[in-house]
């Protein structure tokens, strides 16, 4: 049988154990920044955006806010060790399925409709990650 030999650590393929874990925190983390920020834009007053000055200290004195803002930080600093291992033509398309655990926590959660196009689209977006997935995770010459 035609079986293909097991990747080897020279497989282009296979992905460092840090690069994975950088990737899934990613995710994650982007799942957690974006519903927790929609769920704290639902406590502003009606029409805080219309009044920058006051939307900006209901924002300051709100703790999700805060907790958005230190959770961005930590986002950035995965994601410049994400970077130290990937191609970002790579791993942002990874990142990419953010967007489905954000509509499924967001159903979950927030109770957001799911619609037909909706989960089409979905299904769109994992395909596409499949297909970056299958591809070598950085160009660049080793350091």
């Amino acid at each position: 049988m035609g079986s293909d030999p097991p990747p080897s650590a020279s497989d282009p393929r296979k992905l460092p154990t840090r690069l994975v874990l950088g990737l899934v925190a990613a995710i994650v983390l982007d799942t957690v920044v974006q519903t927790v920020w929609k769920r704290a834009a639902l406590t502003l007053p009606a029409g805080a955006a219309n009044d920058p000055l006051g939307a900006a200290r209901a924002v300051l004195s709100q703790p999700l806010f805060l907790a958005v803002g230190a959770l961005i930080g930590l986002q950035m600093v995965n994601w410049l060790k994400v970077l130290d291992d990937a191609d970002v033509s790579y791993a942002l398309p990874i990142t990419a399925l953010s967007y489905v655990s954000v509509a499924a926590v967001s159903a979950l959660w927030l109770h957001e409709a799911v619609t037909g196009g909706r989960i089409f689209g979905t299904l769109l977006i994992l395909g596409g990650v499949f297909l970056v997935s299958r591809t070598d995770h950085n160009t660049l010459p080793a350091r």
